[in-house]
């Protein structure tokens, strides 16, 4: 139904300002639609229709959206709890950064 909570400054920044130019241009657009995305999701299955996976099996709210760059390598994640319809803690791990 909504994002709730945001963890990390970038995608605050993103979120709340509209302003992507706080990530690399390799993938801040993706980074951007997967919040709107999140925004958006009302059940489990809207997570699945954009390729989240629940990341860790012991917490079933815990879900996990891979970020690539060129839609080819993988550079980081977006990462949430999704608790009846709504989105918290969303943070961004990128790798090799």
């Amino acid at each position: 139904m909504v994002i709730k909570t945001i963890k990390t400054e970038s995608l605050r920044i993103i979120w709340e300002q509209n302003d992507i130019s706080v990530l690399p241009s390799s993938y801040n657009f993706q980074v951007q639609n997967v919040l709107f995305d999140l925004d958006a999701a009302y059940t489990v299955n809207d997570l699945s229709d954009i390729g989240a996976i629940q990341f860790n099996p012991e917490h079933e709210e815990c879900w996990s959206v891979t970020i690539t760059v060129n839609n080819v390598e993988s550079c980081g994640a977006v990462l949430c709890d999704f608790w009846q319809g709504d989105c918290y803690n969303i943070e961004l791990r990128e790798y090799n950064a």
